[in-house]
Parts: structure tokens; sequence; C-alpha cells
């Protein structure tokens, strides 16, 4: 906004730089309005357009016909009646699984992000297209968020500051659920549990740029081989393992699985018996099958390093899991592995 008192002031009517002239006339147009009171001319300019990073610009600044893009998500909003509204937003395949939030450690508001007791809040509308906690919830499952998401965060003032952090716990808390926490955060959040895996740690007020990966947890070591931390299933198979420590010949629970789930698996198997001198080993075979009653085994290709084998296994069914147990032979202190290759129903 712009005054102009008397005298006329002089003009640049070039541009160059020198004045040519007096302004004697001036006419509004789009986005400019004209007004004299008391001698002074008042020039109200609307329309500007401005850029900002913070999630969402504040109302104290700009004037209403405003726009104001920013440009860290692609969010545009035009200010109406003392108010910014988000009205669209950039297309790109960045802000599909990419948004901006604010490091708190209180104070979980809109644009904002923290830890508390152990599990990270964010606010609902952080997600590309959310407004509520529930599309939140839809988000993140619809980008099949679960154990082994990760977040990259990379700090907007200083792109060098980069952590990267994965999801523990496959549930999204929000309010109403055991473990979330109303009383300090608020309702509006939805919460994740997530551990660090490397980077910088968080700086309190600082903005990120957030990017979601899809749940991929195989890590690869410097020869190029490739491990997983998790479950590998391949359409009707699962491949995982389990284990287990006893030091009594009571029956030890070694394993279990959903009977609605998988109908049958196989097991290969080793027993470490660190209580004998010198340590004694043994390994071998089951295979499992159900008929959701009951369970039946075979066990074969049984080895072991001493003078008799160190246990042995039985199945049986259980509040709706298969088992797969052990009774040790002796008291000795002893851990059992397995790795469990299951077929579906």
């Amino acid at each position: 906004m712009g005054y102009m008192t008397s005298p006329p002031a002089l003009a640049d009517l070039d541009g160059d730089g020198d004045v040519d002239g007096v302004l004697r006339r001036i006419k509004d147009g789009t986005g400019i309005t004209l007004s004299l009171s008391n001698n002074i001319l008042t020039i109200d300019a609307s329309g500007g357009v401005s850029f900002f990073s913070d999630g969402s610009p504040s109302n104290s600044d700009g004037e209403n016909g405003d726009v104001n893009v920013d440009y860290t998500n692609g969010d545009i909003y035009r200010k109406v009646s003392g108010s910014w509204d988000r009205f669209d937003q950039i297309p790109s395949l960045a802000r599909v699984r990419m948004f901006t939030a604010k490091y708190v450690t209180s104070s979980f508001g809109g644009g904002k992000f923290g830890l508390n007791s152990g599990k990270y809040y964010f606010y609902n509308s952080l997600f590309p297209g959310t407004s509520s906690v529930a599309n939140a919830e839809t988000y993140l499952n619809n980008n099949d968020f679960g154990v082994g998401t990760r977040l990259i965060f990379q700090q907007t003032d200083n792109a060098d500051n980069v952590a990267i952090w994965r999801v523990t716990d496959s549930t999204i808390y929000t309010n109403g659920d055991a473990g979330y926490d109303n009383g300090s955060t608020g309702t509006d959040n939805v919460a994740i549990v997530m551990t660090q895996e490397s980077g910088v740690s968080f700086t309190t007020d600082a903005i990120y740029n957030v990017f979601i990966t899809y749940p991929v947890n195989f890590i690869f070591d410097s020869s190029g081989n490739a491990t997983i931390s998790a479950d590998l299933s391949i359409k009707e198979f699962i491949l995982t393992t389990a284990e287990a420590n006893t030091s009594s010949t009571s029956l030890t629970t070694i394993d279990s699985w959903a009977i609605a789930t998988y109908r049958s698996a196989k097991y290969e198997y080793h027993i470490t018996n660190t209580g004998a001198d010198p340590d004694e080993y043994q390994t071998g075979e089951i295979m499992v099958i159900h008929d959701g009653s009951n369970a039946k085994h075979n066990s074969y290709g049984v080895i072991f390093t001493g003078t008799a084998a160190l246990g042995t296994f039985s199945t049986d069914v259980s509040s709706g899991n298969c088992r797969l147990r052990f009774t040790a032979a002796n008291t000795n202190a002893m851990a059992i592995k397995v790795a469990r290759k299951a077929i579906k129903v």
C-alpha cells in the first residue's frame, strides 16, 4: 500500500532511474484501487503472489486477494476475508509421498510433529490431501504403511542434515487407542513408532521435508549381499524365523502361526547345548499340518553331536494357533533356532 500527498510526485516514466516529469494522472485497474481522502491519495494493490515454506501462511501476512504458494509441497492458498484458504495443490510425483513438518517438543499443532512417550505424533493435515485424522490414517494405509516403512527427514534450511527412521510397529495410533496420549498431544494427530537408523538428531523448531518410502527391509553389505530383517512373503508362501531358550525339561513353545492363515509348515532347526562340556549340537527337519483342531508332525533327518538327542519336538493347536514346542532332555542351557516355511490355507 502506498500514499501520495501534494505536491504531485515526480515520475520516472521510462524506468531509467531519471525523473522525466510530474505524475499528473493515475488510473486504477485490475487489482488496484484508488481512494482520495483529506488530500491523500491511497493506492491499494491486491492479488500479489508470495512464497513460503512453513506449513501454511500466517493470517497477519498479505491482503485479501493475494495468493501464497508453499514451494516445499505445492499447496496454493488465497486470502479471503482476512484468512488464508488452501484451494489447490500442484500435482507432482514428489508430493505423493512427501510433506513438510516442523519438529516440536510440545504444542503438537498444525504443521508440526514431535516425540511423546515413545511415539512420534504427526498433525493429521501434514500428509498430502488430508484434512482429518481419518484421512491421514487412510493415506498411510494406501501407501503400504507397516513395519519397515522408512521416513527420510531433510532439514529445509540445511540440506546436509538428513535422518532416516524406520517404522517398528504396524499400528497407526489415533485418539481413543490404547497408548495414544491425548492429554499431552491433543486429539488431532496420528502417532507411529519409529527407530532411527542413521543421520542427525532432530532440531527443535527446525522444518523438515519428509519423504515416505515403501516398506523395504533389504540391507546390502559391502559385497552386495542382501539380508532382510522381517518375514519374506511370496504369494501363498512365507519364510520366517524364531528362537527360544530353555534350561528346563518343561514344554517350551518355540514358534506359532495362525491356523486360519496357514495350513502346513516345514521347519529346519538347530539346537545348541551350552551346558555340556564341550557344547553339543542337534539339527533336523519337521513337517507340520493341522485340520483346524489338531496338529500332526513328522520329525526326520535328526543329527546330534553328543551321545543322545538334546530333546524332542511336539505340536498342537491352541487358541487359533498351531504351535511348535520343545521338551529338553535335561536342564542344561539350550538355545533353539528354527526357520519356518509355511503355505497358506
